[in-house]
């Protein structure tokens, strides 16, 4: 008799051991988009590369849950986690408008936020034969004005009153740039730093940057993803950008798998 209560007693115990520890999720299913954005995410093949890649992948192994990602273009993406068909979304900004419908960290308000996956630099570059000045504001930017369909820099320029040029890809913004059918154009400063490097046009970057912003692992409302299980994936992403050695081993293999995408017949889109 003695010996059935300690059993019971110890099954007590361990239901409640394990009932206080934070739920695992069986597996997350997160969209990244397959627009040609680097050094964050980018296509080689039928792969998608990238620093979010390669820090969900760290920060899924830290946790020990499984990831998939899904590609999607990025409106499509929006749209299908919005709905929860998929779990999350992988570099999105915050507003509230998306808040509405996507789950963000706490910090996400934050300028600098410390559970972001990127702090993402968007920065004016112009032809050099342009007659602009070193710093350029929103306010004297060169028109008409190029920029990504799909992102908030479309706005941004609308609202500061200037023509925009909506393009739907990156490379042709550059294109544009070049044969001089835009007179400015807003980019990521990761990937205006290649393109100007490889451009057989003299291209120059403006400085300081036009804007930065933080972009995030956000989840849907209407998946099952408890707060916990948000929390934990947001946790170890901000583990592993604040361990300096762990980011510039990922940032130097990203720029090893990038390097030939702006190159003749390049494997990336």
């Amino acid at each position: 008799m003695r010996l059935a209560r300690l059993a019971q007693l110890a099954a007590c115990i361990l239901t409640t051991a394990f009932a206080a520890l934070p739920a695992q999720a069986e597996g997350m299913r997160l969209c990244n988009s397959t627009e040609f954005w680097p050094p964050y995410s980018f296509l080689r093949g039928d792969v998608l590369e990238g620093e979010h890649t390669e820090i969900l992948n760290a920060a899924f192994k830290d946790i020990g849950v499984e990831m998939e990602q899904v590609y999607l273009p990025w409106k499509r993406c929006q749209d299908r986690v919005a709905t929860g068909e998929l779990d999350g979304i992988i570099g999105i900004s915050y507003t509230e408008e998306r808040g509405a419908v996507l789950a963000f960290p706490a910090d996400a308000k934050d300028a600098a936020p410390l559970e972001a996956i990127s702090q993402v630099e968007f920065v004016i570059v112009t032809r050099a034969d342009t007659d602009a000045p070193a710093s350029i504001s929103i306010e004297a930017l060169p028109e008409p004005v190029g920029v990504l369909l799909g992102y908030r820099s479309a706005d941004t320029v609308r609202e500061a009153g200037k023509q925009a040029q909506i393009v739907a890809q990156q490379s042709s913004l550059f294109q544009m740039l070049e044969r001089g059918r835009i007179a400015s154009a807003v980019a990521l400063r990761g990937t205006a730093i290649h393109y100007v490097e490889a451009s057989k046009e003299p291209l120059v970057i403006h400085e300081p940057a036009l804007w930065s912003t933080p972009h995030f692992v956000a989840f849907s409302r209407k998946a099952d993803i408890t707060p916990e299980q948000m929390q934990q994936v947001w946790n170890a992403v901000k583990a592993i950008r604040a361990d300096k050695v762990r980011m510039a081993q990922i940032r130097a293999h990203v720029n090893e798998l990038l390097e030939p995408c702006f190159e003749d017949g390049a494997p990336c889109k």
